[in-house]
């Protein structure tokens, strides 16, 4: 029995030596290549292109009802501060456990998304490629008053832009203009000219264009001064045009007037009114009030234009009026407001002061159902645009196990 034993332990010593060996001698240690995947948020970790450029637009508008490029040599982000948190260190989970993403099959479809205000599925379109109207990494959503649809794409390096239908009309970027965008491309919104914005933050950059994507005015570079950006994430306009950019990384909201003069900021990093923990989306309702999301704190706080403190609600968690990354934010013609909540695949909409309405959508891969929702913009007809990632971010664990074996 204890010659059982100790051969088995033998076995089991020779094994891990065994495999802890190939993982070390290939690239990088384990360690080492979950925290790149987990920090950057990319599918193509390492630099492998894993979508198809065959495809064809197939998906043309289904409904069921009938200056200094950042290059991948990129500097590190001005995030070095130790207040800086890990995604998992989100207040209220112990264990972040991640749904495992399916790259396959019809998981590939509809990365554009309609629904009226009921949650009722009317059509999508969009499909996995390199092709026109195709995506490989979706981030973000925006329609101007025309109906039209820009998508900007974060592998592709790219914006996109539809008609009300979703007939791919043009694109900016790569590859005609492999210098135009970094890969770590965020936001896109419109302004009340139909003037086009993309948030640029490998370089620390926001960036305006006409609705055909000629380049009218760039703003800051990376930094933590004002004026400048630390992990430029969102963008949005008040009615006279100001513009208002959140940051994950420096906590705070800056406002500036219509030509990129800087005005102010506020926030700040903590977990009270008015503070941060890691900032995603910000937008502001026909009242000129200023709304952001934060995915560590799991809570969605409202400011007035100016940035005095409102209120707040949401903590982290599965529950009505909990949020498991809260990405997108937006609001119907009555006010209320919607927000995409991300890892807990589902709209949450809410009153204007916070009192939780109704939930839309679940994990799925079918029609009505999200796989990694990410971005909402509802036009002035109440038509819900949503943007679903889907097999944008597949499970870090079998990522590494595919990657390695």
């Amino acid at each position: 029995m204890v010659l059982k034993r100790v051969g088995f332990t033998f076995l089991f010593l020779i094994t891990f030596t065994l495999v802890f060996s190939y993982l070390s001698i290939n690239d990088k240690p384990v360690s080492a290549q979950v925290f790149e995947f987990q920090e950057d948020d990319y599918f193509d970790v390492d630099g492998e292109n894993t979508g198809s450029s065959t495809n064809t637009n197939e998906d043309a508008y289904s409904n069921t009802n009938d200056d200094e490029n950042a290059n991948t040599n990129d500097e590190e982000e001005d995030d070095s501060s130790e207040k800086n948190p890990s995604k998992k260190q989100k207040k209220g989970y112990e264990n972040d456990d991640e749904p495992n993403y399916g790259m396959s099959g019809d998981v590939q479809k509809y990365y554009v998304q309609k629904y009226d205000l009921n949650g009722k599925f009317l059509g999508g379109f969009g499909s996995r490629g390199n092709g026109d109207g195709q995506f490989l990494h979706a981030h973000n959503i925006a329609v101007d008053s025309n109906g039209n649809i820009y998508v900007t794409d974060e592998q592709r390096m790219d914006v996109q832009k539809f008609d009300s239908k979703g007939n791919f009309l043009l694109s900016w970027g790569a590859p005609a203009d492999q210098n135009l965008f970094s890969h770590k491309m965020e936001d896109v919104n419109v302004d009340k000219e139909g003037n086009v914005w993309v948030v640029n933050w490998g370089p620390g950059k926001l960036m305006k264009f006409d609705p055909n994507g000629k380049l009218l005015m760039t703003i800051g570079k990376k930094g933590s001064g004002p004026g400048e950006f630390n992990r430029l994430w969102g963008v949005a306009f008040d009615s006279d045009n100001n513009i208002y950019t959140s940051e994950k990384y420096a906590y705070r909201i800056q406002k500036f007037d219509p030509e990129g003069n800087y005005i102010k900021q506020f926030g700040e990093y903590g977990e009270g009114n008015g503070q941060f923990r890691h900032l995603h989306a910000v937008s502001i309702d026909s009242k000129d009030n200023v709304y952001v999301n934060d995915e560590d704190n799991g809570a969605v706080t409202k400011f007035t234009k100016d940035g005095k403190f409102i209120t707040n609600w949401g903590s982290v968690g599965k529950n009505e009026g909990q949020f498991d990354e809260p990405h997108g934010i937006d609001f119907d013609s009555q006010g209320n407001v919607y927000v995409t909540d991300t890892q807990n695949n589902r709209i949450q909409v809410f009153t204007p002061d916070g009192q939780y309405l109704k939930s839309i959508g679940k994990r799925g891969s079918a029609p009505g159902e999200f796989l990694l929702i990410h971005d909402i913009d509802i036009d002035d007809n109440d038509i819900i645009h949503v943007l679903d990632s889907r097999d944008a971010h597949p499970n870090k664990i079998n990522w590494l196990l595919q990657s390695k074996f």
